[in-house]
Order: structure tokens, then C-alpha cells, then sequence
């Protein structure tokens, strides 16, 4: 997706069409009812979401740095026309420099 400036902005894809996003109990994101483990972000949000139906042909995205991206949680489903990319490295902070990790399957 892009934002107002016109720059790409890097998410992460946590739900697919079909699936049920939520955000409840202290921050904790829920897929379909299950709570994710993501060890990748820097802190559990401070918000609540949903539940919502992510539509056909749309992902939920949400960014690592919950509590200050704006994502999903603000502007809603992306439509997968609007992917044009993947991240692969991850260059900042520097003490976490590496392959991106990717959700489980």
C-alpha cells in the first residue's frame, strides 16, 4: 500500500479473505479465534479490534510496531492489487539486522 505522500509503506500480511481478525486481551492479535505468536513485534498493541471478516479479494495488514503504524487497525482491508512487494532484510535497527521471519504457515 502507499500512503498519502505517495511512498510505499512496509506491513505485514496477517490475514487473508475469510479469515477473522481481532485484537483483544492486552494487545494480543487473534486469527479464526486463535491467538498469534509473534515474537517479531516490538510491543503488544494498545488497542482493540474487531472482530472483522477480512473480504474476497483483500489481506488485513498490521505493522510490527503496533502502537505507532498506521495499518489495518486504522485504514482497514488492503486490496491485493495494492501488494507490490516483499520484504526479505531487515536493516533497522541495526541490532536486528537480518532475513525478514516470516508468520508460520
Amino acid at each position: 500500500g502507499e500512503d498519502g505522500s505517495g511512498e510505499a509503506l512496509i506491513k505485514r500480511v496477517v490475514a487473508l479473505e475469510g479469515d477473522t481478525v481481532e485484537v483483544k486481551n492486552r494487545g494480543q492479535l487473534y486469527i479464526n479465534g486463535e491467538v498469534q505468536d509473534e515474537p517479531f513485534t516490538n510491543e503488544n498493541a494498545r488497542y482493540r479490534f474487531g472482530p472483522v471478516i477480512v473480504p474476497k479479494g483483500c489481506v488485513f495488514v498490521l505493522g510490527d510496531n503496533r502502537n505507532e503504524s498506521l495499518d489495518g487497525h486504522v485504514w482497514g482491508f488492503l486490496p491485493k492489487e495494492n501488494i507490490i512487494g516483499r520484504a526479505m532484510l531487515n536493516f533497522r535497527p541495526p541490532w536486528r539486522i537480518g532475513v525478514v521471519q516470516a508468520a508460520p504457515p
